[in-house]
């Protein structure tokens, strides 16, 4: 993709010879985070290797794999058997408790005893932070972050693209973080200026606060008067390949994932700084620069994805430099097989 100037002075991604040739398709960034096929249920390996956590009352709420089963069942016994019913004919595992403190109380308790003493790795990054089950709206049982994986549950974060728009030249640019080194997942990738999971009890729109100045450093003020909701993404991330994955590994975990996504157009004088040590520093990209680093891979690949829809939104990916356009932007906003939070 190449960046050019239009008639009217706007920059335009024009589609090269060289594209034609890769078969690049801005489509490939959304098979990063979620390849999984609409009928994926029918999948034999599917079938065996996935259970459906279920309410009480039987309402399915996470995916949760027959090997991470066996790993609850092996580190707690005791505590998983408080906490859920199992049937393996059904492949269903259901909480037993109708009382939300009591499910709380257990589902924490089985978490703990996890990070302790499980070998999944994603489980050892504890965040002491918990992630809530919508069902009816309404929080259902409240998770620990780093138990997502395990139990398959949807999660739900806020994705503000920063940028800055010269109003002369009318050429764009995006403050661009990079990852610090120490962070638990995708260490010095690139990512959106300000992202984050929505913890219980913070709102969508406190947690775009709260993580703005958290990470960038930036005032509330600028944020109440430049920040805009601009939709949401929504899909199902999976790393696997679902015509060949036995879904016996971590690699293999589905998690619905829904982004908020907000533009946050900046002056010039503005100038994000990190904060809470999450961001190694922060660039001001090119529209050029930032596509270079989607196709190249750069980025963390919800943040990639956010940043694509972006550019659809403002019109530099379109229908005619973009093969897949309608396919990229239904599959951008998956229905969600669980109850959601609005």
């Amino acid at each position: 993709m190449k960046v050019q100037g239009s008639a009217n002075g706007w920059e335009v991604l024009v589609r090269t010879d060289d594209d034609d040739r890769e078969g690049f398709s801005f489509l490939d960034i959304m098979d990063r985070v979620d390849p999984l096929p609409e009928n994926f249920e029918n999948y034999d390996n599917f079938k065996e290797g996935v259970y459906y956590m279920c309410t009480h009352s039987g309402t399915k709420i996470g995916f949760v794999l027959k090997f991470a089963i066996n790993e609850m069942k092996t580190v707690c016994r005791e505590i998983f058997e408080k906490t859920f019913q199992l049937n393996e004919l059904s492949h269903v595992l259901k909480f037993r408790s109708e009382d939300f403190e009591l499910r709380n109380k257990l589902i924490d308790q089985l978490a703990h005893k996890m990070y302790q003493e499980s070998s999944i790795s994603g489980v050892k990054g504890w965040r002491n932070e918990k992630y809530a089950i919508w069902v009816d709206r309404k929080p259902y049982a409240l998770i620990e972050r780093a138990m997502a994986g395990v139990l398959g549950i949807i999660t739900y974060g806020v994705h503000i693209n920063g940028y800055v728009l010269d109003p002369k030249s009318k050429r764009i640019q995006f403050w661009i973080p990079r990852r610090s080194e120490t962070k638990q997942t995708w260490p010095l990738m690139l990512d959106n200026i300000i992202a984050g999971g929505l913890g219980y009890p913070y709102g969508i729109y406190e947690t775009v606060l709260k993580e703005s100045i958290e990470e960038a450093n930036l005032e509330k003020s600028i944020i109440e008067d430049n920040v805009r909701a601009a939709g949401v993404v929504s899909y199902l991330y999976f790393t696997g390949d679902i015509s060949v994955t036995t879904f016996d590994k971590e690699s293999d975990f589905i998690v619905g994932e829904v982004e908020y996504v907000y533009d946050l157009k900046l002056g010039k004088e503005v100038i994000p700084k990190p904060n809470d040590g999450e961001v190694e520093s922060f660039s001001l990209y090119s529209l050029q620069e930032t596509i270079n680093a989607l196709k190249r891979k750069e980025f963390k690949p919800n943040c990639a994805l956010v940043t694509v829809d972006f550019l659809i939104r403002h019109g530099y990916i379109t229908p005619e430099n973009e093969p897949n356009y309608l396919e990229l932007v239904a599959r951008m906003h998956r229905k969600l097989p669980f109850p959601t939070l609005n």
